[in-house]
């Protein structure tokens, strides 16, 4: 614990890195399970809504850092018992956006694995790629992933820069001693 809270002394930017599930509507949409069976129009309708509601995934991290300009490389790590974590391994590509200090609640929302409606929180509008990019976050960045490296109790994910941009001028969101706070 006094590893975690000296380490926790050192400020660091938010980021919610997320992505669109890969081949979502093959595995859910089309699946003979879904077609298979008799829907009212009600239910019919309230499962597409549960299958559009899984269509992204994503997680709050604070554990970004460029790697390297030439080729345009950065990474971020997550806790190898994430359940995001096979999920950003099946994938090809992933967006990252940086977080401003209006998007506290958006921050909240994906630091809880389980927060079903978190994707409600703000809108967003989708990369070149066709991962979620938030519009009230300061930058952007969507990436192919290069490699994941297991190291200790984490993977380190790197990505190769495929798209970038400033979005909105504003104040970064941090975290520092294990809190979310104002710059």
């Amino acid at each position: 614990m006094q590893l975690r809270e000296t380490l926790g002394l050192f400020t660091t930017g938010v980021i919610i890195a997320c992505a669109r599930r890969r081949n979502f509507l093959a595995e859910n949409f089309f699946a003979q399970r879904f077609l298979s069976g008799e829907f009212s129009e009600h239910s019919f309708l309230e499962k597409i809504k549960k299958i559009f509601a899984t269509e992204f995934f994503g997680m709050t991290i604070n554990s970004f850092t460029s790697v390297s300009l030439n080729p345009p490389l950065v990474s971020f790590c997550i806790y190898n018992k994430s359940t995001n974590l096979k999920l950003f391994k099946k994938n090809r590509y992933f967006s990252l956006n940086v977080l401003s200090q209006e998007q506290l609640d958006l921050a909240q929302a994906f630091a809880t694995p389980r927060n079903s409606k978190k994707w409600g929180v703000e809108p967003y509008f989708l990369g070149q790629k066709g991962n979620p990019i938030f519009q009230n976050s300061l930058a952007f960045f969507e990436c192919k992933k290069q490699r994941i490296i297991k190291c200790g109790d984490h993977h380190i994910i790197i990505g190769e820069i495929l798209d970038f941009g400033k979005i909105n001028h504003g104040k970064p969101l941090v975290f520092f001693g294990g809190n979310f706070n104002a710059s």
